[in-house]
């Protein structure tokens, strides 16, 4: 990686209305992010790569 990118972490988690909420407590943000078309929060792409994390590591199913 070049030496501009930091690395963070965070931690993801489904919600009860569909959205991944995706946090940090270092930095102080929390957000969502949702498959929902209608939503503001709409983002399919990075959607589906976090619910693929969540599969992945069993916290939602498929």
């Amino acid at each position: 990686m070049s030496g501009k990118s930091v690395a963070v972490e965070v931690r993801i988690w489904m919600k009860r209305e569909g959205h991944i909420a995706i946090a940090s407590t270092k930095e102080n943000f929390i957000s969502t992010v949702s498959n929902d078309p209608t939503s503001k929060r709409y983002h399919p792409n990075l959607y589906k790569k976090l619910a693929r994390v969540l599969r992945n590591h069993r916290r939602i199913s498929n």
